[in-house]
């Protein structure tokens, strides 16, 4: 499988205009944790269960990602209850993560959020899962 490493901005313009689709958090967090194109993370998460102009349940993005040869473990520390930035400062920045808030999911690239979700945002984390590539 041809991997390559794309931008948020490059997925969610895939998303909006080929595909017209929305609810997509969790495919791009999947193409961008896997290093996959939008096209491969859409039809992994529909195999795993994401309808089309739905958003779809973090077990189905979790379920996808380790379909793609990574693995997704829970993080050690709980993070629940604290706010998006005080998670970013908390995390270490050589690794891939997930994190979960109230319905949206964001992927962090060593220390980058790759989502329109700010920084600083204060939406709170219900859970933080950290990504293994094994390619």
């Amino acid at each position: 499988m041809k991997r390559r490493q794309y931008t948020y901005e490059q997925l969610r313009k895939v998303a909006k205009v080929i595909y017209k689709d929305n609810g997509f958090c969790t495919v791009i967090a999947t193409a961008l944790c896997t290093k996959i194109s939008f096209g491969k993370a859409y039809q992994t998460m529909q195999d795993n269960g994401r309808k089309h102009r739905r958003g779809a349940f973090l077990g189905s993005c979790t379920d996808a990602i380790e379909s793609l040869n990574c693995s997704v473990s829970d993080n050690l520390e709980d993070y629940s209850g604290k706010t998006v930035n005080q998670t970013l400062k908390l995390l270490p920045k050589d690794k891939i993560y997930l994190i979960s808030t109230n319905g949206h999911v964001t992927c962090v690239l060593y220390g980058k959020v790759q989502d329109w979700l700010n920084t600083n945002s204060r939406k709170r984390v219900r859970a933080v899962y950290q990504v293994t590539r094994q390619f």
